[in-house]
């Protein structure tokens, strides 16, 4: 059986960006997924707005995705939201992107993917941390290889250092965990 994705898009995102991650994450899975792009993005909920950090909280982001995709996630069929503002976490500055593992909603956020990079650095960064959100919620955890992209990313640099390739043992976690049909 296959792992549904949707790619959902969260405010003000380029529809080529969402292509590109599609047809990647399709490409560079270990397991066998259904990547489909949503064409309909939803708005960003005010609600999850903090206006003393001019961020979103990223936990009640993927909270009212869940919420507004109801009828479409759950089982092995998640949602990768790709969000065009910045987001936070309690306790951190900024998050590159957050997995909700019990709601099946992961989110991604651009605007620092994009800070310093030329478009083909910038896809690479958003490809990495789509690859990583998914990873989470579909199971794995923070992994010790530094090149794996399931290492943990505080800055964009340790985005850059890592691959955009699972390690051998994160991979095999992945494959014993979904296996092929």
């Amino acid at each position: 059986m296959a792992v549904g994705v949707l790619v959902q898009p969260v405010g003000a995102v380029d529809i080529s960006d969402l292509i590109y991650v599609k047809e990647e994450l399709a490409r560079r899975f270990p397991v066998r997924l259904d990547v489909t792009v949503s064409m309909w993005p939803l708005q960003l909920p005010i609600s999850a707005f903090n206006w003393s950090r001019m961020q979103y909280r990223a936990d009640l982001v993927n909270s009212y995705v869940s919420s507004r995709l109801s009828g479409l996630i759950g089982g092995s069929r998640f949602a990768l939201a790709i969000v065009g503002a910045d987001g936070y976490v309690e306790g951190l500055n900024f998050v590159f992107g957050l997995a909700s593992r019990d709601i099946g909603v992961a989110s991604v956020y651009v605007p620092r993917l994009r800070l310093g990079a030329d478009q083909a650095l910038y896809r690479l960064r958003l490809l990495k941390e789509s690859m990583h959100e998914l990873g989470h919620l579909l199971g794995l955890e923070h992994c010790d290889n530094p090149r794996c992209v399931m290492s943990f990313s505080n800055s964009l640099d340790e985005v850059d250092r890592k691959d955009a390739a699972f390690c051998d043992r994160c991979a095999l976690k992945l494959v014993r965990a979904w296996p092929r049909a």
